[in-house]
């Protein structure tokens, strides 16, 4: 879990948060921020750096979702 990243967009205005370990136990369990999806950063960030427009559109809408 060390080199995993953790996503939450805000329920509301649709805001996105990437954050550690540590920061997401303070955000888990708070209705504002719904979490969509628990990475590791290095292999979609990889992932997004070698994909074409299109395939980085539907990677980080998969992962928004």
């Amino acid at each position: 879990m060390r080199d995993c990243a953790f996503i939450y967009v805000h329920k509301s205005n649709g805001l996105v948060r990437v954050e550690s370990l540590d920061t997401a136990k303070q955000i888990d369990g708070n209705p504002e921020w719904k979490h969509v999806a628990t990475i590791n950063p290095h292999v979609v960030l990889e992932s997004i750096l070698r994909a074409t427009i299109k395939e980085r559109n539907q990677i980080i809408k998969h992962l928004l979702t």
